[in-house]
Protein backbone atom coordinates (compact mmCIF):
# COMPACT_ATOMS: atom_id res chain seq x y z
CA UNK A 1 0.00 0.00 0.00
CA UNK A 2 2.69 2.48 0.57
CA UNK A 3 4.66 1.45 -2.18
CA UNK A 4 1.39 2.27 -4.45
CA UNK A 5 0.61 5.72 -2.59
CA UNK A 6 4.38 7.00 -3.15
CA UNK A 7 4.38 5.79 -7.00
CA UNK A 8 1.12 7.66 -7.36
CA UNK A 9 2.40 10.82 -5.96
CA UNK A 10 5.90 10.23 -7.84
CA UNK A 11 3.76 10.08 -11.06
CA UNK A 12 1.39 12.69 -10.00
CA UNK A 13 4.75 14.98 -9.27
CA UNK A 14 5.93 13.91 -12.81
CA UNK A 15 2.99 15.33 -14.66
CA UNK A 16 3.09 18.76 -12.42
CA UNK A 17 6.80 19.23 -13.96
CA UNK A 18 6.07 18.33 -17.47
CA UNK A 19 3.16 20.41 -17.34
CA UNK A 20 5.20 23.28 -16.08
CA UNK A 21 7.74 22.67 -18.34
CA UNK A 22 5.36 22.82 -21.46
CA UNK A 23 3.10 26.21 -19.91
CA UNK A 24 6.96 27.76 -19.75
CA UNK A 25 8.04 26.84 -22.87
CA UNK A 26 5.28 27.50 -24.89
CA UNK A 27 6.13 30.62 -27.15
CA UNK A 28 3.72 32.75 -27.61
CA UNK A 29 3.83 36.49 -29.73
CA UNK A 30 2.97 38.54 -26.45
CA UNK A 31 6.32 37.25 -25.13
CA UNK A 32 8.25 37.80 -28.09
CA UNK A 33 10.98 40.36 -28.40
CA UNK A 34 12.83 41.51 -31.43
CA UNK A 35 16.79 42.04 -31.64
CA UNK A 36 15.95 45.76 -33.20
CA UNK A 37 13.89 46.42 -30.26
CA UNK A 38 10.82 47.01 -32.25
CA UNK A 39 7.32 46.87 -30.62
CA UNK A 40 4.20 46.26 -32.25
CA UNK A 41 0.79 46.89 -31.13
CA UNK A 42 -1.19 43.73 -31.98
CA UNK A 43 0.35 40.47 -32.32
CA UNK A 44 -1.05 36.55 -33.38
CA UNK A 45 -0.43 33.56 -33.13
CA UNK A 46 -0.84 31.45 -36.36
CA UNK A 47 -2.39 28.62 -35.77
CA UNK A 48 -0.56 26.10 -37.94
CA UNK A 49 3.45 26.21 -38.72
CA UNK A 50 5.04 28.04 -35.69
CA UNK A 51 4.37 31.48 -36.66
CA UNK A 52 3.74 34.57 -35.80
CA UNK A 53 2.54 37.76 -37.19
CA UNK A 54 3.13 41.31 -35.42
CA UNK A 55 2.06 44.10 -37.07
CA UNK A 56 1.37 48.32 -35.91
CA UNK A 57 -1.73 49.49 -38.27
CA UNK A 58 -2.91 52.98 -39.33
CA UNK A 59 -6.60 52.39 -41.05
CA UNK A 60 -6.58 56.38 -42.26
CA UNK A 61 -2.96 56.10 -44.24
CA UNK A 62 -2.93 52.28 -44.76
CA UNK A 63 0.13 52.00 -43.54
CA UNK A 64 0.84 48.63 -41.91
CA UNK A 65 4.00 48.05 -40.15
CA UNK A 66 4.53 44.15 -39.93
CA UNK A 67 7.07 41.69 -38.47
CA UNK A 68 6.30 38.00 -39.74
CA UNK A 69 8.34 35.35 -37.54
CA UNK A 70 8.65 31.72 -38.62
CA UNK A 71 9.86 29.11 -35.92
CA UNK A 72 11.49 25.84 -36.42
CA UNK A 73 13.87 26.22 -39.40
CA UNK A 74 16.94 24.40 -38.32
CA UNK A 75 17.95 23.98 -41.89
CA UNK A 76 19.91 26.64 -44.10
CA UNK A 77 18.46 24.99 -47.27
CA UNK A 78 14.61 26.40 -46.43
CA UNK A 79 12.52 29.25 -47.50
CA UNK A 80 9.63 30.99 -45.44
CA UNK A 81 6.78 33.53 -46.47
CA UNK A 82 4.01 36.09 -46.03
CA UNK A 83 1.43 36.99 -48.27
CA UNK A 84 -1.61 38.77 -48.78
CA UNK A 85 -4.17 37.68 -51.30
CA UNK A 86 -5.59 41.30 -52.38
CA UNK A 87 -8.91 39.54 -53.82
CA UNK A 88 -9.88 38.44 -50.11
CA UNK A 89 -10.09 35.00 -51.19
CA UNK A 90 -9.73 32.65 -48.40
CA UNK A 91 -10.39 29.70 -50.52
CA UNK A 92 -7.72 29.81 -53.54
CA UNK A 93 -5.28 32.23 -51.01
CA UNK A 94 -2.11 30.93 -52.86
CA UNK A 95 -3.29 32.76 -56.45
CA UNK A 96 -2.77 36.28 -56.76
CA UNK A 97 -0.65 36.65 -53.25
CA UNK A 98 1.55 39.16 -53.03
CA UNK A 99 4.48 38.18 -50.96
CA UNK A 100 7.46 38.84 -48.69
CA UNK A 101 9.73 35.62 -49.09
CA UNK A 102 13.08 34.94 -46.60
CA UNK A 103 15.82 32.76 -47.60
CA UNK A 104 17.44 31.16 -45.25
CA UNK A 105 21.26 31.71 -45.97
CA UNK A 106 24.15 29.60 -43.88
CA UNK A 107 25.95 32.40 -41.68
CA UNK A 108 23.84 35.06 -42.03
CA UNK A 109 20.69 37.36 -42.44
CA UNK A 110 18.29 35.69 -44.93
CA UNK A 111 17.88 37.52 -48.40
CA UNK A 112 14.48 38.69 -48.52
CA UNK A 113 12.69 39.89 -51.38
CA UNK A 114 8.93 40.31 -53.08
CA UNK A 115 7.20 37.82 -55.07
CA UNK A 116 3.96 37.96 -56.91
CA UNK A 117 2.18 34.26 -57.01
CA UNK A 118 0.86 34.28 -59.99
CA UNK A 119 -0.13 30.57 -60.04
CA UNK A 120 0.61 26.64 -57.92
CA UNK A 121 3.54 25.82 -59.84
CA UNK A 122 5.36 29.21 -58.44
CA UNK A 123 9.03 29.35 -57.49
CA UNK A 124 8.39 32.58 -55.95
CA UNK A 125 10.41 34.86 -58.24
CA UNK A 126 11.39 38.00 -56.87
CA UNK A 127 9.56 40.63 -58.51
CA UNK A 128 7.38 44.13 -58.40
CA UNK A 129 3.80 43.27 -55.69
CA UNK A 130 0.92 45.56 -55.74
CA UNK A 131 1.81 46.98 -52.40
CA UNK A 132 3.78 49.20 -51.74
CA UNK A 133 6.48 49.02 -49.64
CA UNK A 134 9.95 50.03 -47.55
CA UNK A 135 11.84 48.67 -44.99
CA UNK A 136 11.79 45.38 -46.08
CA UNK A 137 14.56 43.52 -43.65
CA UNK A 138 15.16 39.97 -42.14
CA UNK A 139 16.87 38.50 -39.38
CA UNK A 140 18.03 34.93 -38.23
CA UNK A 141 18.20 33.62 -34.39
CA UNK A 142 18.55 30.36 -33.54
CA UNK A 143 15.83 28.78 -35.93
CA UNK A 144 13.59 31.58 -36.07
CA UNK A 145 13.21 33.96 -39.45
CA UNK A 146 12.02 37.20 -38.84
CA UNK A 147 10.92 39.38 -41.93
CA UNK A 148 9.91 43.13 -41.49
CA UNK A 149 8.51 45.35 -43.69
CA UNK A 150 6.17 47.89 -44.08
CA UNK A 151 3.22 47.86 -46.49
CA UNK A 152 0.79 50.29 -47.94
CA UNK A 153 -2.72 49.26 -47.96
CA UNK A 154 -5.78 50.48 -49.90
CA UNK A 155 -7.64 53.11 -47.92
CA UNK A 156 -10.16 51.44 -45.68
CA UNK A 157 -8.67 48.33 -45.41
CA UNK A 158 -10.15 46.61 -41.95
CA UNK A 159 -9.34 42.74 -42.47
CA UNK A 160 -7.38 40.84 -44.93
CA UNK A 161 -6.50 37.32 -46.31
CA UNK A 162 -3.30 36.66 -45.26
CA UNK A 163 -1.01 33.45 -45.22
CA UNK A 164 1.95 31.44 -44.33
CA UNK A 165 4.21 29.34 -45.35
CA UNK A 166 7.37 27.13 -45.59
CA UNK A 167 9.43 25.26 -47.88
CA UNK A 168 12.58 23.24 -49.14
CA UNK A 169 15.09 25.71 -51.57
CA UNK A 170 17.24 23.32 -54.44
CA UNK A 171 20.26 25.61 -55.25
CA UNK A 172 18.52 28.40 -53.66
CA UNK A 173 15.51 28.39 -55.57
CA UNK A 174 12.23 28.13 -53.41
CA UNK A 175 10.35 24.46 -54.73
CA UNK A 176 6.97 23.83 -53.22
CA UNK A 177 5.90 23.41 -49.85
CA UNK A 178 4.51 20.03 -48.34
CA UNK A 179 1.32 19.63 -48.82
CA UNK A 180 0.66 18.44 -44.98
CA UNK A 181 -2.47 19.77 -43.44
CA UNK A 182 -0.52 22.44 -41.59
CA UNK A 183 0.80 24.06 -44.97
CA UNK A 184 -2.48 23.62 -46.70
CA UNK A 185 -4.27 25.34 -43.77
CA UNK A 186 -2.05 28.05 -43.20
CA UNK A 187 -4.22 31.23 -43.93
CA UNK A 188 -6.73 32.90 -42.58
CA UNK A 189 -8.91 36.32 -42.80
CA UNK A 190 -7.50 38.62 -40.39
CA UNK A 191 -9.10 41.76 -38.72
CA UNK A 192 -6.37 44.21 -38.75
CA UNK A 193 -8.39 46.50 -35.75
CA UNK A 194 -9.19 43.67 -33.43
CA UNK A 195 -6.89 41.07 -34.25
CA UNK A 196 -9.27 38.52 -34.37
CA UNK A 197 -9.75 36.37 -37.03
Amino acid sequence: MVGKLVMARLVLAMCALSSLLLTTSAQTCKNQTFTNNKVFTSCRDLPHLTSYLHWTYEESTGKLEMAFRHGGINATDRWVAWGINPNNNLNSAMVGAQALVAISQSGGAPRVYTSSIAGYSTQLAEGNISYANSGLTGTRQDSEITIYATLTLPNGTTTLVHLWQDGPLSASTPQPHSMATSNLQAKETLDLLSGSR
